[in-house]
Protein backbone atom coordinates (compact mmCIF):
# COMPACT_ATOMS: atom_id res chain seq x y z
CA UNK A 1 0.00 0.00 0.00
CA UNK A 2 1.55 3.36 -1.05
CA UNK A 3 1.93 6.23 1.89
CA UNK A 4 0.20 9.32 1.50
CA UNK A 5 0.76 11.04 4.81
CA UNK A 6 3.71 13.40 4.54
CA UNK A 7 5.43 14.34 8.00
CA UNK A 8 8.86 16.41 8.33
CA UNK A 9 11.70 14.50 9.78
CA UNK A 10 13.05 15.67 12.43
CA UNK A 11 15.56 14.33 14.33
CA UNK A 12 18.98 12.60 13.01
CA UNK A 13 17.18 8.91 13.35
CA UNK A 14 14.11 9.88 12.15
CA UNK A 15 16.11 11.32 8.95
CA UNK A 16 18.13 8.00 8.32
CA UNK A 17 14.84 6.36 8.13
CA UNK A 18 13.38 8.86 5.84
CA UNK A 19 16.78 8.61 3.54
CA UNK A 20 16.26 4.38 4.41
CA UNK A 21 11.97 4.61 2.98
CA UNK A 22 13.08 6.72 -0.24
CA UNK A 23 15.73 4.27 -1.11
CA UNK A 24 13.42 1.12 -0.56
CA UNK A 25 10.53 3.43 -2.51
CA UNK A 26 13.06 3.59 -5.64
CA UNK A 27 13.90 -0.19 -5.59
CA UNK A 28 10.66 -1.28 -5.05
CA UNK A 29 9.42 1.07 -8.24
CA UNK A 30 12.34 -0.13 -10.27
CA UNK A 31 12.51 -3.94 -9.62
CA UNK A 32 8.46 -3.65 -10.69
CA UNK A 33 8.53 -1.31 -14.00
CA UNK A 34 11.94 -1.04 -14.76
CA UNK A 35 14.40 2.14 -13.79
CA UNK A 36 13.67 4.24 -16.17
CA UNK A 37 9.69 4.20 -15.43
CA UNK A 38 10.75 5.47 -11.93
CA UNK A 39 10.09 9.01 -11.61
CA UNK A 40 10.79 11.44 -8.33
CA UNK A 41 7.23 12.31 -7.60
CA UNK A 42 6.57 8.03 -7.59
CA UNK A 43 9.36 7.45 -5.48
CA UNK A 44 8.41 10.06 -2.85
CA UNK A 45 4.63 9.39 -2.73
CA UNK A 46 5.84 5.89 -2.16
CA UNK A 47 8.05 6.39 0.75
CA UNK A 48 5.76 8.97 2.34
CA UNK A 49 7.73 12.29 2.02
CA UNK A 50 6.43 15.26 -0.08
CA UNK A 51 8.23 15.91 -3.30
CA UNK A 52 9.41 19.11 -2.23
CA UNK A 53 10.94 17.81 0.59
CA UNK A 54 13.04 14.89 -0.89
CA UNK A 55 16.07 17.28 -1.07
CA UNK A 56 16.26 16.95 2.24
CA UNK A 57 17.93 13.83 1.74
CA UNK A 58 19.59 13.41 -1.73
CA UNK A 59 19.67 16.39 -4.32
CA UNK A 60 18.11 13.78 -7.11
CA UNK A 61 16.37 10.74 -8.63
CA UNK A 62 19.76 10.22 -10.06
CA UNK A 63 21.61 10.20 -6.55
CA UNK A 64 18.59 7.61 -5.22
CA UNK A 65 19.63 5.46 -7.59
CA UNK A 66 23.29 5.63 -8.26
CA UNK A 67 23.68 4.87 -4.05
CA UNK A 68 21.17 1.71 -4.76
CA UNK A 69 23.85 1.10 -7.65
CA UNK A 70 26.68 1.47 -5.26
CA UNK A 71 25.15 -1.38 -2.50
CA UNK A 72 24.46 -3.52 -4.97
CA UNK A 73 28.05 -3.73 -6.52
CA UNK A 74 29.10 -5.01 -3.51
CA UNK A 75 26.18 -7.29 -2.97
CA UNK A 76 26.76 -8.95 -5.64
CA UNK A 77 30.75 -9.44 -5.52
CA UNK A 78 30.43 -10.92 -1.97
CA UNK A 79 28.10 -13.53 -2.97
CA UNK A 80 29.43 -14.27 -6.39
CA UNK A 81 33.08 -14.75 -4.16
CA UNK A 82 30.89 -17.00 -1.77
CA UNK A 83 29.74 -18.67 -4.41
CA UNK A 84 33.12 -19.77 -5.73
CA UNK A 85 34.89 -19.71 -2.79
CA UNK A 86 35.48 -23.67 -2.22
CA UNK A 87 38.04 -25.94 -3.56
CA UNK A 88 36.26 -26.67 -6.72
CA UNK A 89 38.22 -25.48 -10.13
CA UNK A 90 36.07 -24.09 -12.59
CA UNK A 91 36.80 -24.66 -16.39
CA UNK A 92 35.53 -21.70 -18.75
CA UNK A 93 32.32 -22.57 -19.35
CA UNK A 94 31.13 -23.42 -15.95
CA UNK A 95 33.00 -20.33 -14.88
CA UNK A 96 30.72 -18.71 -17.56
CA UNK A 97 27.65 -19.91 -16.30
CA UNK A 98 27.89 -19.40 -12.66
CA UNK A 99 28.82 -15.59 -13.39
CA UNK A 100 25.97 -15.47 -15.88
CA UNK A 101 23.39 -16.99 -13.32
CA UNK A 102 24.93 -14.73 -10.60
CA UNK A 103 23.93 -11.38 -12.71
CA UNK A 104 20.44 -13.11 -14.25
CA UNK A 105 19.38 -13.18 -10.35
CA UNK A 106 19.95 -9.50 -9.75
CA UNK A 107 18.28 -8.30 -12.60
CA UNK A 108 17.81 -4.89 -10.85
CA UNK A 109 22.09 -4.44 -10.87
CA UNK A 110 22.15 -5.12 -14.57
CA UNK A 111 19.26 -2.23 -15.21
CA UNK A 112 21.26 0.24 -13.06
CA UNK A 113 24.45 -1.10 -15.00
CA UNK A 114 22.93 0.28 -18.05
CA UNK A 115 22.44 3.70 -16.84
CA UNK A 116 24.86 4.13 -14.29
CA UNK A 117 27.15 5.88 -17.12
CA UNK A 118 24.86 7.07 -19.18
CA UNK A 119 23.01 9.31 -16.48
CA UNK A 120 23.48 8.25 -13.10
CA UNK A 121 26.99 9.11 -12.73
CA UNK A 122 26.43 12.64 -14.56
CA UNK A 123 23.54 14.19 -12.59
CA UNK A 124 24.86 13.73 -8.96
CA UNK A 125 27.73 15.31 -6.14
CA UNK A 126 31.20 14.50 -6.17
CA UNK A 127 31.05 12.71 -3.44
CA UNK A 128 28.38 9.96 -4.74
CA UNK A 129 30.43 9.20 -7.86
CA UNK A 130 33.38 9.06 -5.64
CA UNK A 131 31.42 6.23 -3.80
CA UNK A 132 30.15 4.72 -6.32
CA UNK A 133 33.85 4.05 -8.02
CA UNK A 134 35.45 2.85 -4.70
CA UNK A 135 33.11 0.18 -4.30
CA UNK A 136 32.87 -0.89 -8.01
CA UNK A 137 36.73 -0.80 -7.33
CA UNK A 138 36.64 -2.68 -4.75
CA UNK A 139 34.06 -5.37 -5.92
CA UNK A 140 36.29 -5.96 -8.89
CA UNK A 141 39.22 -6.56 -7.11
CA UNK A 142 37.84 -9.23 -4.87
CA UNK A 143 36.50 -10.99 -7.67
CA UNK A 144 39.86 -11.09 -9.22
CA UNK A 145 41.30 -12.65 -6.40
CA UNK A 146 38.43 -15.11 -6.27
CA UNK A 147 38.86 -15.88 -10.29
CA UNK A 148 42.34 -16.55 -9.23
CA UNK A 149 41.61 -19.09 -6.94
CA UNK A 150 38.76 -20.57 -8.71
CA UNK A 151 40.01 -20.92 -12.40
CA UNK A 152 43.77 -19.36 -12.03
CA UNK A 153 42.93 -16.63 -13.76
CA UNK A 154 45.42 -13.84 -13.80
CA UNK A 155 45.00 -10.83 -11.60
CA UNK A 156 44.27 -9.09 -14.96
CA UNK A 157 42.64 -11.09 -16.63
CA UNK A 158 39.87 -11.45 -13.61
CA UNK A 159 39.56 -7.92 -13.87
CA UNK A 160 39.01 -7.85 -17.44
CA UNK A 161 36.20 -10.30 -16.76
CA UNK A 162 34.44 -8.44 -14.22
CA UNK A 163 34.67 -5.30 -16.48
CA UNK A 164 33.44 -7.03 -19.69
CA UNK A 165 30.65 -9.34 -17.82
CA UNK A 166 29.03 -6.33 -15.62
CA UNK A 167 29.25 -4.30 -19.46
CA UNK A 168 27.74 -7.04 -20.80
CA UNK A 169 25.40 -7.29 -18.53
CA UNK A 170 23.97 -3.56 -18.80
CA UNK A 171 23.63 -3.89 -22.34
CA UNK A 172 21.98 -7.73 -22.95
CA UNK A 173 19.56 -7.05 -20.07
CA UNK A 174 17.63 -3.95 -21.71
CA UNK A 175 17.58 -6.61 -25.44
CA UNK A 176 16.56 -9.23 -23.10
CA UNK A 177 13.27 -7.50 -21.26
CA UNK A 178 12.13 -4.60 -24.35
CA UNK A 179 9.35 -2.47 -23.06
CA UNK A 180 5.89 -3.40 -24.44
CA UNK A 181 5.64 -1.59 -27.52
CA UNK A 182 8.60 -3.52 -28.72
CA UNK A 183 8.00 -6.45 -27.35
CA UNK A 184 4.44 -5.94 -29.64
CA UNK A 185 6.79 -5.48 -32.38
CA UNK A 186 8.81 -7.87 -31.70
CA UNK A 187 5.85 -10.65 -31.50
CA UNK A 188 4.39 -9.00 -34.65
CA UNK A 189 7.73 -8.97 -37.18
CA UNK A 190 9.51 -12.35 -37.43
CA UNK A 191 12.35 -10.91 -38.17
CA UNK A 192 12.56 -8.95 -35.86
CA UNK A 193 12.27 -11.70 -32.97
CA UNK A 194 16.33 -12.74 -32.82
CA UNK A 195 16.18 -9.29 -31.26
CA UNK A 196 14.96 -10.15 -27.95
CA UNK A 197 17.57 -12.37 -26.47
CA UNK A 198 17.99 -14.84 -23.58
CA UNK A 199 20.00 -13.03 -21.19
CA UNK A 200 21.71 -15.94 -19.04
CA UNK A 201 21.82 -18.05 -22.33
CA UNK A 202 23.63 -15.27 -24.60
CA UNK A 203 25.57 -14.46 -21.18
CA UNK A 204 27.11 -17.96 -20.85
CA UNK A 205 27.51 -18.11 -24.62
CA UNK A 206 29.48 -14.78 -24.86
CA UNK A 207 31.65 -15.28 -21.42
CA UNK A 208 32.46 -19.00 -22.34
CA UNK A 209 34.37 -17.39 -25.38
CA UNK A 210 35.65 -14.12 -23.52
CA UNK A 211 37.06 -16.44 -20.77
CA UNK A 212 38.31 -19.07 -22.84
CA UNK A 213 40.21 -16.01 -24.81
CA UNK A 214 41.42 -14.28 -21.34
CA UNK A 215 42.78 -17.73 -20.77
CA UNK A 216 44.74 -18.21 -23.84
CA UNK A 217 46.51 -14.81 -23.45
CA UNK A 218 46.68 -14.13 -19.98
CA UNK A 219 47.20 -18.41 -18.33
CA UNK A 220 44.18 -20.00 -16.29
CA UNK A 221 42.09 -22.63 -15.87
CA UNK A 222 45.08 -25.23 -15.58
CA UNK A 223 46.90 -23.52 -18.61
CA UNK A 224 50.20 -22.00 -19.06
CA UNK A 225 49.75 -18.87 -21.54
CA UNK A 226 49.65 -19.33 -25.35
CA UNK A 227 52.00 -17.33 -27.90
CA UNK A 228 50.03 -14.86 -29.69
CA UNK A 229 53.07 -14.07 -31.65
CA UNK A 230 55.44 -15.85 -33.64
CA UNK A 231 58.96 -15.74 -31.87
CA UNK A 232 60.88 -14.97 -34.67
Amino acid sequence: MERTSFARARTPANKERRSRDLLLAARSLAESGGVRTVTLTAIAERAGVHVSGVRRYFDSREEIFLRLATAAWSEWAEDLAKQLGGSETYDAARLARVVAGSLGARPLFCDLLGHAAISLERQVPAACVRAYKLAALDAVGLLADTFHRAAQLSPEAGRDLVASATALAAAFWQYAHPDATLAQLYDEEPRLAPARIDFEAEMTSTLTALITGLTATHGGVGLPPQRLTNPD
